[in-house]
């Protein structure tokens, strides 16, 4: 597999990263909200000036796997809100307003600002690839495509949180290059939380 198949996210692949979302990251709450939810999401952030994603697209147009990034988290929110908070809304109306559901989509809005002033705003939101992909360094060309693209918007590090418990994408991050900052709670699971410098790319 060769890096020409990465190419910038648009609306034509936000259904397929949707779909990747809930496959690859089913224990998340974004993931609980459904898939026309983050089909919305992904139609949202290369919209986004604080917001920008790649997809690893085959000859004949499958989607293998995506990354979403934002220079500031917090900002993108807001942006994607301001854009698309409708067409957001309206596929979780329906539990919108459950106590447990509010809770957790405040706890997630709050995030940005509780994970520590002194990590980069810049982060890595998700990042997913197929499983018969996977092993074949997809997820390692899109991150290259995202570090180099946060690199040209001059942002010198990013971050990434993943569960503690996830011992596969705790590997992967690893094997990028990324270093361990803190860990914390999130939703009531140890989350652990990366570094990277933009400039720096991992090794097999």
């Amino acid at each position: 597999m060769s890096e020409p198949n990465v190419i910038p996210l648009g609306p034509k692949q936000a259904a397929a990263a949707a779909q990747l979302h809930r496959q690859g990251i089913d224990t998340g709450f974004l993931s609980s909200l459904g898939q026309s939810f983050l089909r919305q999401l992904y139609l949202a952030v290369p919209k986004c000036p604080a917001g920008f994603g790649y997809v690893w697209v085959e000859p004949g147009g499958q989607v293998l796997g995506f990354i979403a990034c934002a220079e500031s988290t917090g900002r993108l929110y807001k942006q994607a809100l301001l854009r698309r908070g409708f067409q957001m809304a309206w596929p979780v109306g329906r539990f919108l307003f459950r106590p447990a559901t509010l809770k957790r989509m405040i706890q997630t809005l709050r995030y940005p600002s509780q994970v520590g002033g002194e990590l980069p705003a810049a982060e890595v939101l998700s990042i997913a690839v197929s499983s018969d992909a996977r092993g074949k360094g997809v997820g390692k060309a899109l991150m290259a495509a995202a570090l180099k693209e946060f690199a040209r918007r001059s942002v010198r590090q990013c971050k990434v949180a993943v569960g503690a418990d996830n011992t596969n994408a705790n590997e992967f991050y690893k094997r990028c290059g990324f270093k361990l900052a803190l860990t914390r709670q999130h939703h009531g699971r140890p989350m652990n939380v990366y570094v990277i410098g933009t400039h720096e790319q991992g090794h097999d």
